[in-house]
């Protein structure tokens, strides 16, 4: 007893001290509430042709309808050759015999701009200006005309004169030194207009399949943007090499930029590539919208290119209660920094690992042999001194390891107090049985969130908030308390009042052995393999980067959800663990203790997901509890809906109370 009261002493202290994280993580969420819709320069440039309008008069135009910020990517050799501002000639002579090559500007302005760019990546042996404007480059034509030269003068005075900010595109090229890195940072920095009243001067954004300098690089890339005031745009699900690495350096100071490439495009409506981009801001701490056009079969297709732009604004402004900024003089910026003090960890991982080891003793009878208790005892011990030394030395596996085990303990504490209730119902009024079912249902949800508080305010690091850091084993926590209480259900494992060590041993063998020398039937067999099947399903799908896919029918049912609730509630939640919830106590309560054990398993499937809802740190707190919300109440509605339908008798008691422990 005194071991369980140590334990509960715990988690209570750590599930109290959590709520100082997630005041401050709450605080760090709400502090970049600013939005970017950054449109892409050439497509913009399209348009303006297309509609015989001079460039700047269709950025102004795009700025009115919402629109913040232009992409202006990187001039290269093929660019400017395309522009007709230079000519290439090959095989020219150098005077060292070098392979060479002639470039002839068109304009001595360009001649400037491509004399700088050329000095910020090579030697001044290999750069000869000659008469005329013209420069010999010593090196291969094929292997230099797709280095990066710059931002082009004229098109970021283009852009800002249309009262619009600059995202500069640089190229991520191999090759760099730290001296050209350096270089190409700060010349892109010069070319930005000063900032008003923020301290970013801009955002970059990285083409190509990696970071500038990956792999070597990064820490001295990470120091160049933070030095020339940039900051840097993590473009989501780009894959782009060296991106966590450069986060990290940056200690989660960025912003993540969301986009929707044109092949994508081509397959959605407008109304549903709109909806995308709500829910990739609402939901996953996306700060920056790289906008392309989606195919336009329109005569004007500059005035569909503002109406999507306008909706899209529109959108992002009307969130419920999200409090989000479209303003082309409000940048995006990151999240302010935070980080979970020592203390803090130190309290929260403690409990996390005595939630745990107090589901095993309060499995367990009160009475123990005295090698037992010493044994909890050690176990609690080490359980605290690791804690400790995660929080002062190993913060992040600290998280990863404390994190999976309040995971698994707080939906286990929660079930096993299901699970007893099943053992306590009698028989009770039409209203008592709903209002018991009901009550239960808040009760282990409420213990299943006591879990959710501890993980959410471990995670409450900035790195968490941008997806640098990420909470690890999803699946494991998902299917290890299935299985646990599985074995729970099977074996009868939660000791009786009174019971001994070796009668509660005694009967959990035996309830395994004749559990497992049951004959198999077919029914039985076919029962088994569909909810191995529908396990295999749940898992399959949880996790940060599911490899399985959504049905297109339940993919619009979700933006059904997220139009009319906010949060739209997990499907697993509302539709299969709180109704199974309420069919378990209502079973019981008619004394089919079989039938609520079962029933009990769909639920555990339910709780497990509420605890795996606050386990992804980049969707706001706040949202997700209103998910939780949204989940319970529409759950509820479907199961009392499902009983008077399909199961009225159900809630008309017939039986006489009875012991169900006897039974």
């Amino acid at each position: 007893r005194t071991l369980r009261v140590i334990c509960l002493a715990l988690v209570i202290i750590s599930v109290l001290a959590s709520a100082v994280g997630l005041v401050r993580r709450i605080q760090a969420e709400r502090s970049a509430r600013a939005v970017d819709i950054t449109l892409d320069y050439p497509e913009v440039q399209a348009l303006a042709d297309r509609a015989g309008l001079p460039m700047t008069l269709a950025l102004t135009q795009l700025r009115t309808a919402g629109a913040t910020a232009v992409a202006l990517p990187e001039e290269t050799l093929t660019t400017l050759q395309d522009d007709g501002q230079i000519t290439l000639t090959g095989n020219a002579e150098h005077p060292a015999g070098a392979p060479s090559f002639l470039i002839l500007p068109s304009s001595p302005a360009s001649a400037r701009f491509i004399l700088q760019g050329l000095r910020r990546n090579f030697p001044a042996q290999q750069i000869h200006e000659l008469d005329g404007g013209r420069l010999l480059l010593a090196g291969r034509q094929d292997a230099v005309n797709e280095l990066g030269l710059g931002l082009s003068p004229e098109k970021v005075a283009t852009i800002t004169d249309a009262g619009l900010r600059v995202t500069p595109r640089l190229r991520g090229e191999d090759g760099r030194t730290p001296g050209t890195l350096s270089a190409a940072i700060s010349a892109v920095a010069l070319a930005l207009p000063p900032p008003t009243g923020q301290t970013a001067r801009g955002i970059v954004i990285f083409d190509g399949t990696s970071t500038p300098g990956y792999r070597a690089l990064i820490p001295n890339l990470a120091n160049a943007l933070t030095a020339a005031g940039l900051t840097y745009g993590c473009i989501e699900f780009g894959k782009q090499k060296g991106d966590v690495n450069l986060g990290a350096k940056l200690k989660g100071q960025f912003v993540r930029v969301h986009s929707i490439s044109l092949e994508e495009l081509s397959t959605m409506s407008d109304a549903e590539a709109i909806q995308r981009f709500a829910l990739a801001v609402k939901d996953r701490n996306i700060r920056v919208l790289y906008v392309h056009f989606p195919p336009m079969a329109s005569d004007d297709p500059l005035l569909s290119a503002r109406r999507y732009v306008a909706a899209l604004a529109t959108e992002i402004r009307g969130m419920h209660g999200m409090g989000m900024t479209v303003s082309p003089s409000i940048r995006a910026h990151p999240f302010t920094a935070i980080t979970v003090p020592s203390w803090l960890k130190l309290l929260l991982f403690a409990g996390a690992g005595a939630s745990l080891l107090l589901w095993v003793v309060l499995l367990l009878p009160t009475t123990l042999p005295a090698a037992y208790v010493r044994a909890g005892y050690v176990l609690l011990i080490l359980t605290v001194l690791g804690a400790a030394g995660a929080a002062v030395k190993l913060s992040s596996l600290g998280v990863k390891a404390f994190g999976l085990l309040a995971a698994i303990g707080f939906p286990l504490l929660a079930l096993t107090w299901a699970y007893r209730e099943v053992d306590r119902l009698v028989e009770r009024p039409p209203l008592r049985v709903v209002l018991t079912a009901l009550r239960a249902l808040l009760i282990a949800t409420g213990i299943t969130l006591l879990g959710a508080a501890l993980i959410a305010a471990m995670m409450g690091d900035t790195n968490y908030l941008v997806k640098v850091e990420q909470f690890a084993g999803v699946k494991v926590a998902l299917s290890v308390p299935l299985l646990c209480f599985a074995l729970l259900a099977v074996m009868d494992g939660v000791a009786r009042p009174g019971e001994t060590l070796a009668v509660y041993r005694d009967r959990c063998r035996a309830r395994w052995q004749a559990f497992m020398g049951q004959p198999l039937y077919l029914w039985g067999a076919i029962i088994g393999v569909i909810a191995l099947a529908l396990v295999a399903i749940v898992l399959a799908r949880s996790g940060n980067d599911s490899g399985v896919g959504v049905s297109g029918f339940e993919l619009k049912s979700r933006a059904i959800l997220d139009q009319w609730m906010i949060a739209r509630p997990r499907t697993k939640e509302f539709a299969f663990g709180v109704p199974c919830l309420l069919f378990a106590m209502v079973a019981a309560a008619q004394r089919r203790r079989t039938l609520a054990l079962a029933l009990l398993l769909g639920a555990a499937i339910g709780q497990t997901d509420v605890l795996n809802t606050y386990c992804h740190a980049h969707t706001p707190v706040l949202l997700s509890l209103l998910r939780t919300f949204n989940g319970l109440w529409l759950g509820v509605l479907i199961g009392v809906l499902v009983l008077a339908l399909f199961a009225p008798r159900a809630l008309r008691p017939t039986v006489a109370p009875v012991d169900l422990l006897k039974s």
